[in-house]
């Protein structure tokens, strides 16, 4: 007879600071999910509200949750880079401290990467809520790149919310990036290194609630709290003084490292730099 443990393990990596209002909702909806082999590893970045002592109590009733707590802030960023390398099982996702998940989330994510064994990522879709849990008028998009060629799954990767990077996703595609960075732009940076290695796998009839929980912000607001010491993504100086430089160098590294012919890569990289300036333009509004 099956058990749960009979299907792969997936490590969720739940990003905790100062969550003290909603993480008992969080860890609660990722308790309830209807796949059972699980760990969920509770990162708290030096809170200062009673966000330890909830992570603590769930750690204590489920042996499935584990809780670690940093001696310092050391930055959001850092702390999901360390939820990762925490993991143990064949399947990560990461996990907000503030978010909500259909209890069906998981386990159709993983069927979904399990039938197609070279995909990448497979994501539920989403919606905002607020700090109240009520629907916002805002999209969030969704994309599905299977039966396009590499270089195109690059391109939906660049141009596309940032969403799919709290999919779950294949750990051993994780593993092989070389780094996964601490800066302005990492969770694109990190998908279109993805998206060169396999699909993106859109799970239409499973979801999950990104909650919003500050007002919204400006372009100039935003830039400010990513480099903040909190956010932790801004640890050299040209990250300071020039915080999106980084992006499309490190994109262009992904493209010259990736397995594309060479005329492919020297076409993705003339095309790359122009749509940067798109994508910039774009994102200031």
């Amino acid at each position: 007879m099956a058990t749960a443990n009979d299907k792969p393990l997936v490590t969720i990596g739940v990003i905790v600071y100062n969550e003290g209002r909603f993480i008992g909702e969080s860890i609660d909806s990722l308790l309830a999910q209807d796949y059972k082999n699980l760990e969920i590893i509770c990162c708290d970045n030096y809170s200062t509200d009673d966000s330890g002592d909830i992570c603590r109590s769930a750690a204590e009733a489920d042996a499935r949750v584990r809780y670690i707590r940093h001696n310092e802030n050391i930055g959001a960023s850092a702390n999901s880079i360390f939820a990762l390398r925490q993991a143990k099982g064949k399947y990560f996702m990461w996990a907000a401290g503030h978010d909500i998940w259909a209890p069906d989330l998981v386990s159709k994510c993983v069927a979904a990467l399990e039938k197609r064994p070279e995909a990448a990522i497979a994501c539920g879709a989403s919606t905002w809520i607020d700090v109240d849990g009520n629907e916002l008028e805002k999209e969030a998009g969704w994309y599905d790149t299977r039966g396009l060629d590499p270089m195109l799954r690059f391109f939906f990767a660049f141009w596309g919310n940032p969403h799919p990077i709290l999919g779950v996703i294949r750990s051993q595609y994780l593993r092989e990036i070389p780094k996964v960075f601490t800066c302005i732009g990492a969770d694109q940076i990190l998908l279109t290194e993805l998206a060169l290695r396999g699909d993106f796998i859109h799970v239409r009839d499973t979801s999950w609630c990104r909650r919003q929980p500050r007002a919204e912000e400006s372009y100039d607001e935003k830039l400010k709290r990513y480099t903040s010491s909190d956010f932790g993504m801004a640890g050299s100086w040209i990250d300071r003084k020039l915080p999106l430089l980084r992006l499309p160098i490190e994109q262009a590294r992904s493209v010259l490292r990736s397995e594309l012919s060479w005329i492919r890569r020297i076409a993705v990289l003339l095309a790359l730099f122009p749509a940067f300036v798109v994508r910039y333009l774009a994102g200031r509004v």
